[in-house]
């Protein structure tokens, strides 16, 4: 069997648009020793399924050797399968778009 490798770090994520995700001691499981902090960063939110995200910083990082306990289904070597989901609709003025969030004004 094949040397297999997981990364335990800390992450901090901030998001296009607006918030962020932080999180400690994460485990993933990754293809080599030799990973740097960016594939890391990419994979980490491949893994989790992440839109819109600006930076990912890893901190602490650790890597060790041990059997990888897989994940989503998500081969660590092989890019998940994209779709497309529509998300699209009319806008018009006055409407409700989220509660506390003032209403779009539409004007010549």
């Amino acid at each position: 069997m094949a040397e297999q490798y997981r990364a335990q770090f800390d992450a901090e994520v901030t998001f296009a648009n607006g918030g962020g995700l932080r999180t400690e001691g994460f485990r993933l499981d990754i293809p080599g020793r030799d990973i740097t902090d960016e594939e890391l960063g990419a994979l980490f939110v491949r893994h989790l399924g992440l839109l819109m995200v600006a930076e990912v910083r890893i901190d602490r990082r650790t890597i060790v050797e041990e059997p990888h306990k897989g994940g989503r289904g998500v081969a660590v070597d092989t890019p998940p399968a994209r779709r497309l989901v529509e998300l699209s609709h009319v806008i018009s003025d006055g409407m409700t778009t989220l509660p506390g969030w003032p209403a779009p004004r539409i004007t010549d």
